[in-house]
């Protein structure tokens, strides 16, 4: 491994609890999580109470108290549920897909192959549900966890993809990061049954069993009847009659479990790395042959940096079983938190401002069922005949609809008994009550039209679409917080996937029908060059804006359609816009699939999918236009050639114009100088003698 941990100068050895080997020490890392004790715990209290008003439970012990002694039903009307409701359905309706991206074009296949695998992933370890499970925990309590780890039974999917319940999680408080990037340690405590846990670590066998059984009989064995026990189990029993915690909380001697914690956290290393550019890095692998190359030939930079390295352990109260260096960045636990406290950074969520309301709310729906119910009696002390019934009987028939009263037929008023009901503060309460309720939905930021209510005064759509929105900006840093977890899920996802993809020449078969094939996978090409590096091919994770619910499918399918129709007199963009449209229709898979792929034999097109076809079709298109064009040049040197010619011609024709005057002139010259020449003999003396 190319990071290593660096040892602490105060490292103690020979730690009888410690039954790692080559862990990082003992010491150290009880003092780096430490501080877990004195952490706030009263939010955890709070949080259990939002859930307890979000399933209903929200009459207190005293209300209960004088439900019953004023014999009314315990009855409490949950608004909560609705609301927090309408909230986690908009996170299944806007639900967006995950795409694997790259930044260079040469890496097509590794993202086509991690595209694939990363689908299959998120469907088969049903990643959707825990994400949407701890997006209710954000929702309610203000945190939710999600764990993404591998399946320790071969025989299930190999990864794994959970939510958490809070109350298993602890994380380092100094922490200011909403994904913990900076914490020190993350820790989950969990309950396992004995017999599962001495087959999962046999090597630790004998100190599961002594712990289930609370070392029944051991120091009767080793004291009274002086029995030689190992060293090693004698320290181990010392070290369980020290430990400060309570045994029946992580002791079950009953059902045989033994409560381990699971303890993820970070330590100062150093690491060889290789930088790749200015903001790529990558952990140097001695066994990686392209990082050998890479050095050897001098194409990156080596360099020995100072980071931290992520380490797991596991606890059995005082016990340590298990402390393991890892080559991750990040914990595989992600916090899905929706707010948090400024003074002591507690997490907090929707409904514990919604409580008060509600109880208002309950509490004068109560009263209100109390004056429904409620009489007041004016009676003379001669209105009774005392033979059949007295004050107590009166006062129990009063609130019957029968009532059987005898009076007294002396009496002396003979109005002596009045039965009034005081309805005069129930508007009042009514009113109050009504307040609580719409409190509840102001404080939470939800719209009555996002519950499917229509609000007083708003009819218009663009009106009841803008509150709806307005509504889906009050929830804005709740929802930016959940983007955030979700995309850390699915990057932790990611990097297990590329790990079980970096054997080399590893084949993978993608594509469906004609469109399948084979993709090599950490393979080098015949000049020994890499080709299809999956562990150091530069990917990200990108989620598109596009939910993929089926309303968001058919508002899809609906606006290629409405292109397709403008589009008519365009043949080619309808055979392009064709195939998604009915890929994307409410067909059966198969029947979708089939009418698109046929359609695209019918046009010329490529089948879908199908990479290496429209490569060769580019490749085709491409050699098409070349050729059209190197035909053109040579009409073009034709044509050029022949005015040329017809230029020279024109230009030979008017030379020998030029030399036929040249010579004309010549001709003339010649027989005017023979002129003169005769003119000149014929003056001279003695010409005429």
């Amino acid at each position: 491994m190319s990071i290593t941990p660096i040892k602490p100068d105060n490292a103690v050895a020979g730690d009888w609890r410690d039954k790692a080997k080559d862990g990082f020490d003992l010491r150290s890392l009880e003092r780096l999580v430490r501080d877990c004790e004195d952490q706030p715990d009263r939010w955890r209290l709070r949080s259990d109470l939002c859930h307890a008003y979000y399933d209903g439970k929200q009459l207190t012990a005293e209300q209960e108290e004088f439900v019953a002694a004023e014999g009314l039903k315990p009855r409490s009307t949950n608004l909560i549920g609705r609301v927090v409701n309408s909230v986690l359905g908009q996170e299944a309706r806007n639900r967006a897909d995950v795409k694997i991206q790259s930044d260079s074009e040469e890496l097509g296949d590794v993202v086509d192959v991690l595209n694939v695998a990363f689908k299959e992933a998120q469907r088969e370890s049903y990643a959707d549900m825990a994400i949407s499970t701890g997006y209710a925990g954000q929702v309610k309590g203000g945190i939710g966890w999600v764990e993404v780890s591998r399946d320790s039974d071969p025989l299930n999917y190999p990864y794994r993809v959970r939510d958490v319940h809070r109350s298993e999680m602890w994380w380092d408080w100094r922490s200011r990061d909403f994904l913990l990037r900076d914490a020190r340690w993350v820790c989950r405590s969990q309950w396992h049954d004995l017999d599962e846990l001495q087959a999962a670590m046999p090597k630790h066998k004998a100190i599961l069993a002594m712990l289930a059984n609370q070392w029944e009989g051991w120091a009767e064995n080793a004291l009274v009847h002086d029995t030689e026990m190992p060293e090693e189990m004698v320290r181990a029993f010392d070290d369980f009659r020290r430990f400060r915690v309570r045994s029946n909380e992580w002791l079950d001697s009953m059902r045989q479990r033994v409560r381990l914690y699971e303890v993820w956290y970070k330590v100062p290393a150093y690491a060889v790395v290789l930088r790749m550019g200015p903001t790529r890095v990558i952990l140097y692998d001695s066994k990686n042959p392209l990082h050998q190359q890479a050095v050897a030939r001098g194409l990156v930079k080596v360099e020995r940096v100072l980071t931290r390295q992520v380490r797991k352990a596991i606890f059995a109260g005082p016990y340590r079983l298990t402390d393991e260096g890892t080559t991750r960045r990040n914990f595989p636990y992600v916090p899905f938190f929706a707010f948090r406290d400024d003074q002591d950074s507690s997490p907090y969520g929707l409904i514990e401002g919604m409580i008060a309301p509600q109880d208002e709310y309950n509490e004068r729906r109560l009263r209100i069922q109390w004056l429904l119910k409620a009489r007041q009696i004016l009676v003379d002390n001669d209105a009774l005949d005392a033979k059949y019934n007295n004050y107590e009987d009166l006062a129990d028939e009063a609130q019957r609809p029968d009532m059987v009263l005898v009076r007294n037929a002396a009496r002396r008023n003979a109005n002596g008994v009045e039965i009034m009901s005081n309805f005069s503060l129930q508007k009042e309460q009514v009113e109050v009550m009504q307040d609580a309720k719409n409190l509840i939905q102001d404080v939470s930021g939800v719209y009555p039209v996002q519950m499917g209510q229509a609000q007083s005064g708003v009819t218009a759509g663009v009106a009841i679409a803008g509150l709806v929105e307005q509504g889906i900006v009050a929830m804005g840093e709740l929802n930016d917080n959940y983007r955030n977890s979700r995309r850390m899920v699915f990057e932790n996802l990611m990097d297990l996937i590329v790990d079980d993809h970096s054997a080399a020449e590893l084949r993978v078969m993608i594509g469906e029908a004609s469109s399948r094939r084979v993709v090599v996978l950490n393979t080098f090409d015949p000049q020994g060059m890499p080709v299809n590096m999956v562990k150091d091919a530069p990917i990200r994770m990108g989620m598109s804006d596009v939910p993929n619910s089926p309303a968001a499918r058919m508002q899809q399918q609906t606006q290629i359609s409405e292109i397709i129709k403008s589009l008519g007199n365009m043949p080619q963009a309808v055979a392009v816009l064709v195939p998604p449209f009915l890929e994307s229709s409410a067909l059966d898979t198969e029947t979708r699939r089939q009418a698109a792929e046929d359609f695209r034999k019918v046009m010329g097109l490529p089948a879908g999918g199908d990479k290496q076809a429209r490569l060769e079709a580019d490749k085709a298109a491409a050699a098409a236009a070349q050729e059209a064009k190197a035909v053109q040049q040579q009409a073009q040197q034709a044509e050029l050639d022949e005015q040329r010619a017809k230029v020279a011609k024109l230009v030979s024709a008017a030379e020998l114009d030029v030399a036929k005057v040249e010579e004309i002139r010549a001709r003339i010259e010649q027989q005017e100088q023979s002129i003169n020449d005769a003119l000149a003999e014929a003056d001279a003396p003695g010409a005429n003698a």
